[in-house]
């Protein structure tokens, strides 16, 4: 039968997997400032000022920017946590 995997490798030091963890935070509040930006470019292409109205693209934009916001607020929080 074989064996189920660990998700915690015991191999490896509490430093070792504390450094991946951190890096792990630090990408994902990078990543939420990355779409934030991306949706910022996407919404200010995506608005239509003649029908006063957003395109596909804007409303892709908008979707972008919580997203982004929620990941750099939560890769955020979870730096704060470990100090």
């Amino acid at each position: 039968m074989e064996m189920p995997k660990q998700w915690d490798d015991t191999s490896q030091s509490r430093s070792v997997r504390e450094e991946k963890r951190h890096a792990a935070n630090v990408r994902m509040r990078n990543s939420g400032v990355g779409l934030f930006i991306m949706g910022i470019l996407l919404l200010s292409r995506g608005f239509n000022e003649k029908a006063n109205a957003l395109t596909p693209i804007g409303s892709i934009g908008i979707l972008f920017i919580v997203i982004g916001t929620v990941c750099f607020l939560w890769g955020w929080k979870l730096l704060q946590l470990e100090k």
